[in-house]
């Protein structure tokens, strides 16, 4: 039955108590924890009052004056002593450990019922009294955790009992709410696989490889690289280990509950596992045969019946290119289709379909594949080209297919019915028992192909088409294999083929140009390589110069052959596409690359996007576009240049310059949407009116809007470019001022001088001060943390310019921005006076956040100083302030000071737990650089309480992200590693420096 304590304050100070165990807390510590370093004059009465108030509701027989059991009191200060099993937390963890145990000796289904049970205990947040008090949240993060670990192993007793899908259900679960947490993504992956749902497995791990690398620049840890290759090896036993999760979270241990940031081989191996059993894999179903059935005026007389000779044995495959270079990897995939030889043959045909865009090389890589396993088809092998893109009017039908077949197998043409059903039914019956290699090529879709397939096993049928063959693949149980353009190093392999390894050799900047011009496509290098070999004397550079400025469009070889001409064979797709469609290629033209998503495509064709998918769809069946993430979608160079040229060719000026314009409105309008939930303080900017045919994207919280601008941080750089470059000067500036936020957040200096460098002249052609003085205070930030000499002039400028517009509230925020730089001089007297002079333009300018802003800045400015105590009081204050205007990131700014102040002051313990907090709110902002800052110190506070372990785990992952941020401070971080494995005593004596606060009005 619960107790009723009364208000919150003596709930806080029961919790305070009980995270001791039994140990006493002294009066001056409780004041302190209790009121968040702000203890007021009566805070001690204030303590006396509420134990006295404790002691009646948890002892309420005892008498007035006597003495407590319970919660009592010694010469150190108070200490509450109960049973451990009267709290639900031990309770609860008890149950998690005892769930484990059972799991581990097999019993699965108690494990889940003790699992389920643990996980009833928990009632909403832990400790929620105390969720704002810094001594809680160390407990309250190891809490959460040891309560994730509980659902995994939930998770993992499903999947052992055989109840795949809701262990896929609460897999699903763990990794949404938390995307890095790698052993939910094990749990998920191996519960999609053993369910059947191998491409959805092999997604979720391509999903949570790209969020690695997109935000962390990681890559996955081993235990999970495992669990992926088992998977594309359809080895079962390696995806069914017996062990449970790994173990939880010691009392007290709150690195793991703090979650330090990933690294490539930080994620132990012991994941939890999943049920055992064979996959349900897809059907290999035999293709319906009703239709194939002959009919009475089909089948042969008598006469004709005779037996027939023996049919010959066709040997139809072209001869193998001698030029053939690379696919290793998905010629490994192919082989891996057939049975091993010697062991049971398929139970149905095999068949491969590969796909690829023209000129990718697909029926070279067909060819050479089926001459390397012709051996294993003894009865022979049958080809023939269905010209499914070739010119107009080339496409074989499959009736013309099959006839050719039965020719090549030997029938006698009196022999061969009348009918194509007939026709049909007779090719399959000759084939029924042969091992036969066919190779279909050049198909045009699935209805080309399906008269063609066998209907009995032992054959394997290789089918290339520009057309994916979905309806192939769902109904005959095809196995797609997408080719793409070739990798760098076979595509220089391929021209020292045709043209020697020493003319590639001599001029390997010529032919890593041709190689990037040509797209890396195995037919654009052939064209390229006929025309360096029927020129000896030309040199290779001479060759790169006429791609380059006809743009890689092959417009300098309009002389070869139109079969060995790519505009040609992209020009057999593009004839065949529905007018929408055409007219989309053209304008995917205008955009810059390096991908395009669905919303952006939408606005280039002035359409809404549910008109403009099917478009996109049929483009990607046609190749003439690749779908290389869900919804975001490349347009290879030499098909850009391809459509670029029918752009100019069939489409008016004014109607290209609309849709120039609707793409830069829908990125400006998005970006604005996502930077005003990343730095809601920061000054906006006014794009006008909303255009139509424009329809933004909107973010709705902060981790959308980051996770928008990472996924087109590329593109928007190319669009601030392009926006410059065609006159759209305002697009130009206002973007390059929306991604501030989100380039200081991930340490992007350079290419924030990038943009900037656009948007100075931009705003400059315009005659905008503001826009000016924005572009100026920008450059200034970039330059100071890159530390170029040349910062100093366009802070000076920017402050100049906004006082000319009468800004006292932007001069405020630029005077912060002179903090930044003249502490990075080592000038901390200075700096502090320019954070007083920032606090009175803010106060003037009747700035609540931008006051708060300061007050935090100066308290930084003192804790370098040395005066930590001032820089504490003042931090408490602004923290105060930070809460009412709601800027999470500055009050992630001043508990890192305060973290440095409580260390300066011997307080290691409340300088830990001010970091951790600071580190929670900037991974929850994903302010990349600060986070890692952060990390470093608290490292310094770890090693100084001779926890050497957990120092050298902060100091790591702190390193790891400083060195790919390129940061200074690395140096240093890295020097106190090295000082770890020094004799004691022998420590570098390098301290990290705090990081400065933030300067903008964010």
């Amino acid at each position: 039955m619960p107790l009723d304590l009364g208000p919150r304050m003596r709930r806080v100070l029961m919790i305070r108590l009980l995270l001791e165990e039994g140990r006493s807390v002294a009066m001056d510590r409780l004041c302190e924890d209790l009121w968040e370093g702000r203890p007021p004059a009566g805070a001690v009465s204030s303590v006396h009052a509420h134990i006295s108030r404790l002691r009646a509701a948890l002892e309420p027989d005892r008498r007035r004056r006597g003495r407590s059991r319970v919660l009592v009191s010694d010469p150190v200060g108070y200490a509450l002593r109960i049973p451990v099993e009267a709290r639900d937390s031990v309770r609860f963890e008890q149950a998690v450990a005892q769930g484990r145990r059972l799991l581990d000796e097999g019993s699965v289904a108690s494990a889940r019922r003790q699992i389920e049970t643990a996980l009833g205990l928990w009632r909403g947040a832990p400790l929620a009294d105390a969720d704002d008090r810094a001594f809680a949240l160390a407990e309250i993060a190891r809490l959460d955790e040891v309560r994730l670990a509980a659902q995994e192993i939930r998770a993992t007793a499903m999947a052992r009992a055989g109840q795949l899908e809701q262990a896929v259900v609460v897999a699903e679960e763990l990794t949404a709410g938390h995307p890095l947490r790698e052993t939910a993504w094990s749990l998920l992956i191996r519960a999609l696989y053993l369910s059947g749902r191998t491409a959805e497995a092999l997604q979720r791990y391509e999903a949570v490889r790209r969020l690695l690398a997109r935000d962390h620049g990681l890559e996955p840890g081993p235990a999970l690289r495992r669990i992926h290759l088992a998977v594309l090896r359809h080895d079962t036993s390696a995806l069914c280990p017996n062990a449970a999760p790994d173990s939880l979270p010691e009392p007290g241990d709150v690195a793991s509950a703090t979650r330090l940031p990933l690294t490539g081989g930080s994620v132990p191996d012991g994941l939890p596992d999943v049920a055992t059993g064979e996959p349900d894999g897809p059907p290999h179903d035999r293709p319906d045969t009703t239709d194939d059935v002959p009919r009475p005026q089909d089948v042969p007389s008598a006469a004709e019946a005779a037996p027939p000779p023996a049919p010959t044995r066709p040997a139809q495959l072209p001869a193998d290119l001698p030029t053939f270079v690379g696919r290793r990897a998905e010629l490994d995939r192919a082989l891996a289709l057939l049975p091993e030889p010697g062991g049971h043959p398929a139970s149905t045909v095999v068949i491969s379909a590969i796909n690829g865009m023209g000129g990718v090389g697909k029926t070279t890589l067909a060819v050479h594949w089926a001459h390397r396993i012709a051996h294993r088809f003894p009865d022979g092998q049958l080809f023939v080209n269905l010209g499914g893109f070739g010119p107009e009017e080339s496409a074989m039908s499959p009736a013309e297919a099959v006839r050719g077949f039965l020719d090549a197998l030997g029938v006698a043409p009196q022999r061969i019915p009348a009918g194509f059903d007939a026709q049909t039914a007779l090719y399959r019956s000759l084939i029924a028992d042969k091992r036969m290699l066919i190779v279909l090529d050049n198909a045009r879709d699935a209805e080309q192909v399906r008269p063609l397939l066998p209907g009995a096993p032992h054959c394997l049928v290789i089918i290339t088409s520009r057309d994916q063959l979905r309806g192939l693949v769902a109904a005959s149980g095809a196995r797609p294999l997408a080719l793409g353009p070739l990798t760098a190093a076979e595509a220089r392999e391929a021209l020292a083929r045709r043209l020697g390894p020493d003319r590639v050799a001599a001029e390997p900047d010529a032919v890593q140009e041709i190689v990037t011009l040509c797209a890396k496509l195995p037919l654009a290098l052939a064209v390229v390589s006929a025309r360096a070999a029927a020129h000896p004397t030309f040199s290779l550079a001479s060759i790169a110069a006429v791609l380059r400025r006809t743009h890689g469009s092959l417009e300098g070889f309009r002389d070869m052959d139109a079969f060995s001409d790519a505009r040609t064979v992209f020009s057999w797709s593009y004839r065949v596409l529905t007018p929408p469609a055409a007219r989309l290629f053209r304008m995917l033209a205008l955009h810059p690359g390096p991908d395009v998503s669905e919303p952006v495509a939408a606005a280039l064709a002035g359409l809404p996007a549910r008109e403009a998918r099917p478009l996109l769809t049929e483009l990607t069946t046609a190749h003439l576009l690749t779908e290389h993430e869900p919804g975001r979608y490349v347009l290879h160079d030499l098909l850009r240049a391809y459509a670029a040229e029918l752009l100019d060719a069939d489409t008016p000026a004014e109607e290209q310059r609309a849709a120039l314009h609707r793409m830069c409105e829908h990125y400006l309008r998005s970006a604005r949407a996502a930077a005003r939930l990343i730095a809601p303080h920061r000054a906006d900017v006014d794009p006008g009116p909303l255009g139509a045919g424009v329809l933004p994207e909107e973010p709705v919280d902060h981790g959308q809007a980051m996770e928008w601008f990472t996924t087109e941080h590329k593109v928007l750089m190319a669009v601030v470019h392009l926006a410059g470059e065609t006159g759209l000067d305002s697009h130009a500036w206002q973007l390059a001022w929306l991604l501030q936020p989100y380039l200081e957040r991930r340490g992007y200096w350079h290419d924030q001088v990038t943009v900037q460098h656009t948007a100075l002249p931009a705003a400059e052609r315009r005659g905008d001060l503001a826009s000016r003085a924005r572009a100026h205070e920008c450059l200034g930030a970039a330059h100071t943390q890159l530390g170029h000499a040349d910062a100093r002039s366009h802070i000076d400028r920017a402050f100049e310019l906004y006082g000319e517009l009468g800004d006292t509230a932007a001069q405020a925020g630029v005077c912060l921005l002179l903090v930044m730089a003249l502490h990075r001089k080592g000038d901390n007297r200075q700096a502090r006076d320019h954070a007083q002079r920032a606090l009175a333009l803010y106060r003037a300018a009747g700035d609540r956040a931008g006051t708060a802003q300061s007050i935090s800045a100066i308290a930084w400015c003192h804790t370098m100083l040395g005066d930590h105590r001032r820089a504490v009081a003042l931090c408490w204050y602004a923290l105060t302030l930070h809460g009412e205007v709601g800027n999470l990131r500055w009050q992630a700014a001043t508990w890192n000071t305060l973290g440095y102040a409580h260390h300066g002051l011997g307080d290691d313990r409340t300088a830990t737990t001010c970091y951790r907090y600071a580190i929670g709110l900037f991974r929850h902002l994903q302010d990349t650089p600060n986070e890692a800052g952060t990390l470093a110190r608290l490292g310094d506070v770890l090693h100084s309480t001779g926890e050497t372990a957990r120092a050298r785990t902060a100091w790591q992952h702190a390193l790891i992200t400083l060195e790919a941020l390129g940061r200074p401070e690395a140096d240093e971080v890295r020097a106190r590693l090295r000082g770890l494995d020094r004799p004691a005593g022998d420590e570098a004596g390098v301290r990290c420096d705090a990081s400065p606060p933030p300067h903008h009005r964010q």
